[in-house]
C-alpha cells in the first residue's frame, strides 16, 4: 500500500508541505483537528488500541462506539486509557458455520440497537463504521440524513468472504455504493471490493499494525539472537518452530501437525522443536497422538501479550498454518523481531508481507499433493540456520514491516476521513 501522504491531496501550494511533528499533510491535519470523529468497531481489539490513541491524538475528539465489550472466543488482554470507548446496546447471534473449504468457526452476528440514537447524541463532523453489516448501514442512514461524511472500512480478503451468501453481497454492494470512501486492508481486499463494485476512485488503504506490547522495544531486542535449537542440541539441522493462535479448524493447526509429522518421519536426521502459544477446541486433540523422535510438540497454552515477546526471541521461524485469515498481525509480529515466516497461502499477511527467500517462504496448506509443506521445510534448510539468524538477514527482514506502525496506521485512516470530507463536499 501507498504512504498516506502519497494518497493525500497535494499541490505545490505551502499548505500542502509535511508537518514534520505529525507526519501528516499539513491541510490534514488542520481540518481534522477541530473536528468529533465517531468510530464504530464489533470490539476494540488490543491492535486497535494503539492505532485509536495516534488516531485520537490528530482529530479534535474521538469516540468509540463499540458493539460489544468482548467477544466471548477471544481471551485478549486490553488496556483502553486515554480511549472514550462506548459499549453499545447489542443483539448478538453466534452460529457455527462451515466455510466452502471445508473449515468450521463460530460467527459471531452483532447488531447495535441504538446506533441512530448515539451518533444523534454525540452528532459527528465524520463517521468510520467497520465492516460491512449493520453496523455500516445504520451509519449510511444517520450520514445520509445529516450530510455527514462517512468512511466504510473494511477488513476482508477473498478468501474469509467466500460462501458469504446472496443477501450479504446484496447489502455489500449497498453499501460501497454510498461510502464517502471505503478503506481496505490488503491487495486481496482491494481485489474483492472491486469485483462488487466499489468506486476505485473511492478506495484507500488502511494497514493493520500490531500491538506495541508483543514487539521489540529496542534495536538489540530485534537483533536478539535466539537460543535456539540448534544451539541448545549443537545440530545444524535442528530447528524451532513457533506458532501463535486460537487452537482451532480455521487456523489449521491439526492439518499442521499432521503435515510436519509426516516430514519428520522421512528426514530422521532433521529435529524439530515446535512451540504451539495459544488455546481452543483441538489443544487437546493435538497433544494427543505420539509423534516421531525427532519432533517435539510443547503446548504453551495462552500467554499474557508481554511474554510473547520470550517467544518471539527465542524461535528461529514463525509458523502460521491458518486455513483462512483476512490478515494474521502475528506475521507482522514476527517479522518485527527479525524472524522468518513459514506462512499458509490463505493468510492474507502472509501473501502481502512474505518476500520469498528474503523474509520467509511461503506454502499451500490445501496443496492436492501434499507436498507444498515439505517443499517449503526443504527449502528452510537449504540455506544455513546460522544465515537465516544472521545480523544482517534480520534487519532485512526488520526493514520489510520497519514502515507499519500504529501512527503510520492512524495517518492512513486520518488521510481517509479527510477524504470522504473532500468526497463529501
Amino acid at each position: 500500500s501507498t504512504s498516506p501522504i502519497e494518497d493525500s491531496p497535494r499541490d505545490d501550494s505551502a499548505a500542502c508541505r509535511t508537518s514534520s511533528q505529525a507526519g501528516l499533510p499539513v491541510e490534514v491535519g488542520e481540518t481534522l483537528g477541530s473536528k468529533r470523529v465517531v468510530f464504530l468497531v464489533n470490539f476494540v481489539a488490543p491492535n486497535h488500541v494503539e492505532v485509536l490513541r495516534e488516531l485520537a491524538s490528530i482529530v479534535g475528539e474521538l469516540i468509540v462506539l463499540s458493539s460489544v465489550d468482548m467477544e466471548s472466543n477471544r481471551s485478549f488482554d486490553r488496556q483502553l486509557d486515554g480511549l472514550n470507548v462506548v459499549v453499545q446496546k447489542t443483539l448478538t447471534r453466534t452460529k457455527q458455520v462451515t466455510h466452502p473449504s471445508g473449515y468450521r468457526e463460530i460467527n459471531y452476528v452483532h447488531v447495535p440497537l441504538d446506533t441512530k440514537k448515539k451518533l444523534r447524541e454525540f452528532s459527528p463532523d465524520a463517521v468510520v463504521s467497520l465492516e460491512m453489516g449493520m453496523r455500516s448501514l445504520q451509519s449510511w442512514w444517520h450520514c445520509r440524513q445529516s450530510s455527514v461524511p462517512w468512511v466504510l472500512a473494511v477488513y476482508a480478503s477473498e478468501r474469509s468472504e467466500a460462501g458469504r451468501g446472496k443477501i450479504r453481497d446484496r447489502m455489500r454492494r449497498f453499501l460501497l455504493k454510498r461510502s464517502d470512501v471505503t478503506t481496505f486492508n490488503g491487495p486481496s481486499c482491494e481485489r474483492l471490493l472491486h469485483g462488487l463494485g466499489a468506486d476505485p476512485e473511492k478506495l484507500m488503504p488502511w494497514d493493520y499494525a500490531a500491538d506495541p506490547r508483543k514487539l521489540p522495544g529496542t534495536q538489540m531486542d530485534e537483533l536478539a539472537g535466539s537460543h535456539n535449537a540448534s544451539d541448545a542440541r549443537g545440530d545444524s539441522l535442528a530447528l524451532r518452530l513457533l506458532t501463535i493462535g486460537q487452537l482451532s479448524t480455521r487456523k489449521g493447526v491439526m492439518v499442521a501437525r499432521d503435515g510436519i509429522k509426516r516430514w519428520c518421519e522421512t528426514r530422521s536426521d532433521r529435529h524439530i522443536i515446535w512451540d504451539v502459544v495459544g488455546d481452543g477446541p483441538l489443544a487437546k486433540m493435538m497433544a494427543r497422538e505420539d509423534l516421531p523422535a525427532n519432533l517435539e510438540l510443547r503446548m504453551r497454552g495462552n500467554q499474557p501479550a508481554e511474554r510473547l515477546a520470550d517467544f518471539y526471541r527465542a524461535c528461529d521461524w514463525f509458523w502460521f498454518p491458518t486455513m483462512g485469515d483476512e490478515w494474521g498481525l502475528v506475521v507482522d509480529e514476527a517479522l518485527h523481531w527479525g524472524r522468518p515466516v513459514l506462512g499458509s497461502v490463505h493468510s492474507q499477511a502472509a501473501t502481502t508481507l512474505i518476500q520469498p527467500g528474503m523474509n520467509g517462504f511461503l506454502y499451500d496448506p490445501e496443496a492436492a499433493d501434499s507436498n507444498s509443506l515439505s517443499h517449503a521445510m526443504d527449502r528452510i534448510f537449504e540455506t544455513s540456520l546460522q544465515q537465516w539468524s544472521s545480523p544482517m538477514r534480520r534487519s532485512q527482514i526488520i526493514e520489510s514491516v520497519r514502515v507499519r506502525t500504529p501512527r503510520r496506521s492512524a495517518e492512513q485512516l486520518a488521510v481517509a476521513i479527510y477524504q470522504a470530507m473532500q468526497n463529501r463536499r
